[in-house]
């Protein structure tokens, strides 16, 4: 593997986070590994991941194991086709271990570490990037369920009220619209606050979530094992959720869909499969819900993937870390 590539992707990255991301996408690409994960060693080297899976593999089994001998030992540890690879200073203790699932006969480039380590060193912008991103991305949805959704509903309140100055009888039609447009905004509410989110944690809030998208008509199937966790990962977790619904139910037009949280090890993984018109993710410019998934998953330390064809569903797959 040529390391140039490796090399200009780390330079673009900002975050350490972003930096692992980064480099396990490419060794996957390249053919090298199946999958990977990283963790950041911490004070008594104590492992916080970074990365991992966005599905249930071999490699989650033993992935924490594996990196706390690297880190203990500050070499590499092996089992089978599962490398444990820790990247550390000259004499120092390892900074990251990333846990490798490698194709079969392939090694990782001699070079890794070296760039990574580079790349490590460099300050970033950090968290605050992420979180202005983030805040801007939440701006830019709700001005368009304002725009789409309040705003169309009370011009047509505005509209039926001038026909009803003629027409009297047009009265009740026009209380209808206007109705209509309170309804949308204490909905457009509740989803900001999240009130069930606050009190009842993100498993009871996702069930009744669901229960309203079953009302509407949508066949919903449900597994949802999920433990308590911080309120902005519960936050976070329950917008991805909420963009795959809303996708599958206003684009995808969808009559059935799953839903699947749980637990393997210390991690915590999620799905979203409908079985809508599908698209070709290659020739679709990515949405701004699909980034704010993927931005939100990462901002976990965690990976989604978007697997869709047309007439064949889209099914919506990410792993976080607990």
């Amino acid at each position: 593997m040529d390391c140039t590539e490796l090399a200009w992707a780390l330079a673009e990255a900002g975050t350490r986070e972003e930096m692992v991301r980064k480099t396990l996408r490419l060794l996957e690409e390249k053919g090298i590994i199946r999958c990977g994960e990283a963790y950041w060693v911490g004070e008594d080297l104590r492992l916080f991941q970074l990365q991992a899976c966005r599905a249930a593999c071999p490699l989650v089994d033993c992935s924490r194991h594996l990196a706390e001998a690297a880190a203990t030992t500050g070499g590499p540890v092996e089992k089978d086709t599962l490398l444990a690879l820790p990247v550390a200073p000259p004499g120092g203790k390892p900074l990251v271990v990333l846990v490798l699932s490698l194709e079969a006969g392939m090694r990782p480039p001699e070079a890794l570490g070296a760039l990574l380590l580079l790349a490590l060193k460099r300050s970033g912008l950090g968290q605050a990037t992420r979180l202005l991103r983030a805040q801007e991305e939440e701006r830019r949805r709700v001005g368009r369920e304002l725009h789409d959704g309040v705003g169309s509903l009370l011009t047509a309140a505005l509209l039926t009220l001038k026909v009803a100055e003629r027409h009297p009888a047009r009265l009740a039609e026009a209380r209808e619209r206007v109705a209509e447009a309170l309804e949308e905004v204490r909905r457009l509410s509740r989803e900001l606050r999240l009130p069930l989110l606050d009190d009842l944690g993100l498993q009871e809030a996702l069930q009744r979530y669901l229960e309203e998208y079953r009302k509407s008509g949508l066949k919903v199937e449900a597994h949802l094992e999920v433990p308590p966790l911080p309120k902005e990962k519960e936050v976070a977790l329950f917008r991805v959720v909420q963009e795959a619904l809303t996708n599958a139910m206003r684009h995808a037009r969808a009559q059935r869909v799953r839903v699947a949280l749980w637990t393997k090890g210390d991690r915590l993984f999620g799905l979203v499969e409908d079985d809508g018109v599908g698209f070709d993710p290659e020739k679709t410019p990515p949405s701004v819900g699909l980034l704010g998934m993927h931005e939100r998953v990462q901002g976990l330390g965690g990976s989604l993937h978007l697997h869709s064809a047309p007439g064949e569903g889209t099914r919506v797959e990410f792993g976080v870390p607990l």
